[in-house]
C-alpha cells in the first residue's frame, strides 16, 4: 500500500523506481543476525531490525555496506550518535524517550520489568533496562514470564520481594490486540491483591502504534469481570492518532479500491501503520536527498530526515532540525468498569512535556502511587535515602 501511494506521489522525487521485499527475520536472535548479513548486497535499505537485540550490530553492517536503516523498534541509545552511526534513522521517537518522560511527569522513577519469554521481548528488556540505568533511574527488577499459573503467580512473588518499585513495564503484547499472556499475568495480580494500585502496569507494545480508541469498544473485557478489574491498574501510552483513527484510515483506504480489500480494519494489527509510515518516512529522506542533488547512500539518506512533513497513514508526521520525529502520544486509561479507553494526557514531543487533558486519572481504590523525590531527574543531584 505505501509503495504504491508514493510510485503516485507527484510530490515526491525520488530519482528511482521503489520496490519492496518482504524479509523473513528469525525469532532466535543469532539466527536473525546471520541471516540479515546474507541481505547486505540484494536490497538498498532497510525497515528493521524488529528485535532490539542486533540493532547496533545491523546498524554498522548497514553503514558497511552503504545502505540506510530506518526502525522504530531499536532503542539502543548509542544509535541516537549520528557520528557513530549515520547511516541510522529512527521513524518514531525512542520508546524509551516516551517512558523516561512520563515517570518524570509523575515522579515514578523506580521501575520493574516484566516480559515475555520470546527472544525479541527478552532482549527489548535488556535494552530498557541498560537506557534507564544509564538515565539513573533504578530498575529494581527485570524478570521474565514462563506460562502456567505456578510460573506466573511466582513472577508476582518476586516482584513483591522488591522496595519501592511503582512502574512495572509489560514487554509483551497487550491485551486490547488480543494478548493472552498480559491477561493471565494481569489477572494473577488481581487474585494476588496486587493490582490495588501500589503498582502501574505500563503495556509497551502500544508505544510502537496508534492503538485505535476512539469510539471503540474493547470486547476482550466484555465477559471478563477480573480482566476489567485488573486493567484498572494499567496506563496505555499509544500514538496520539490525530484526525482519524487507524480503524478509520483503514476504511477509507479499503473503500478506494487499494490493495486491502480483502481484509476488515479489525483483522489488522495497528502495527500495520507504523510500518506504513517507515516506508514513507524513507521515501522523504530519499526524495529530500535527491531534490539537493545529493548522491542517494545509506548515510545521505539517513541525513536527509530533517525538518519534512508527510501525511501518515492515520496521522501527519513532522520532524525537526535535527531529524527527531516529533509524533504526539496519549496516555489513555480506563474507569474498571467499561470496556472503553479514554485519554487523561498529551506528551507533547515536540516540548518534551505531558499535558493533562482535564479527564482524572482512575486509579484503583481511587489513590495512586506515592510520588518519589523529583532529585531523581535532577542530573546534578545525588540521591540519598531512596
Amino acid at each position: 500500500l505505501a509503495v504504491g501511494r508514493i510510485s503516485r506521489d507527484a510530490s515526491l522525487d525520488l530519482g528511482h523506481r521503489l520496490d519492496y521485499v518482504i524479509l523473513q527475520e528469525e525469532c532466535e536472535t543469532p539466527r536473525a543476525l546471520v541471516r540479515f548479513i546474507g541481505f547486505g548486497k540484494l536490497f538498498s535499505a532497510f525497515i528493521c531490525p524488529l528485535n532490539p537485540g542486533f540493532c547496533e550490530v545491523a546498524t554498522h553492517l548497514g553503514e558497511n555496506w552503504n545502505k540506510a536503516i530506518f526502525s522504530w523498534m531499536c532503542i539502543n541509545y548509542k544509535l541516537d550518535s549520528t557520528v557513530h552511526h549515520n547511516a541510522f534513522a529512527r521513524t518514531l521517537p525512542t520508546p524509551t524517550q516516551i517512558l523516561l518522560t512520563v515517570t518524570k511527569y509523575f515522579k515514578w522513577p523506580h521501575v520493574g520489568i516484566i516480559a515475555s519469554s520470546e527472544d525479541i521481548w527478552m532482549y527489548t528488556v535488556k535494552e530498557l533496562a541498560t537506557t534507564f540505568r544509564n538515565h539513573r533511574l533504578p530498575v529494581g527488577i527485570v524478570t521474565y514470564m514462563q506460562k502456567g499459573e505456578k510460573c506466573i503467580e511466582n513472577t508476582w512473588n518476586k516482584i513483591k520481594e522488591v522496595n519501592n518499585v511503582k512502574i512495572i513495564l509489560l514487554c509483551m503484547p497487550s491485551i486490547p490486540i488480543g494478548g493472552q499472556e498480559q491477561a493471565a499475568l494481569l489477572t494473577k495480580a488481581l487474585e494476588m491483591g496486587l493490582a490495588d494500585g501500589r503498582y502501574i502496569f505500563v503495556s509497551y507494545d502500544t508505544l510502537l502504534y496508534s492503538l485505535p480508541y476512539q469510539n471503540n469498544s474493547f470486547n476482550v473485557f466484555d465477559n471478563d469481570s477480573k480482566l476489567q478489574e485488573a486493567y484498572d491498574a494499567v496506563l496505555t501510552i499509544t500514538l496520539d492518532s490525530g484526525e482519524r483513527t487507524f480503524y478509520e484510515a483503514f476504511r477509507e483506504a479499503k473503500e478506494s479500491g487499494e490493495k486491502i480489500r480483502y481484509l476488515e480494519a479489525t483483522q489488522v494489527s495497528p502495527l500495520f501503520g507504523t510500518i506504513y509510515d517507515a516506508i514513507y518516512f524513507m521515501a522523504m529522506a530519499m526524495d529530500s536527498a535527491q531534490k539537493k542533488g545529493v548522491r542517494v547512500s545509506g548515510a545521505n539518506i539517513a541525513e536527509h530526515t530533517k525538518n519534512f512533513s508527510y501525511p501518515g497513514f492515520s496521522h501527519r508526521v513532522e520532524t525537526d532540525s535535527c531529524g527527531k520525529v516529533l509524533t504526539n502520544y496519549v496516555i489513555l486509561d480506563t474507569d474498571g468498569q467499561e470496556n472503553q479507553l479514554f485519554p487523561t494526557h498529551l506528551l507533547d514531543m515536540s516540548l518534551g512535556s505531558v499535558l493533562s487533558l482535564g479527564q482524572a486519572t482512575h486509579f484503583p481504590n481511587e489513590v495512586p502511587p506515592k510520588p518519589d523525590s523529583s532529585c531523581w531527574f535532577d542530573p546534578y543531584v545525588l540521591c540519598t535515602e531512596g
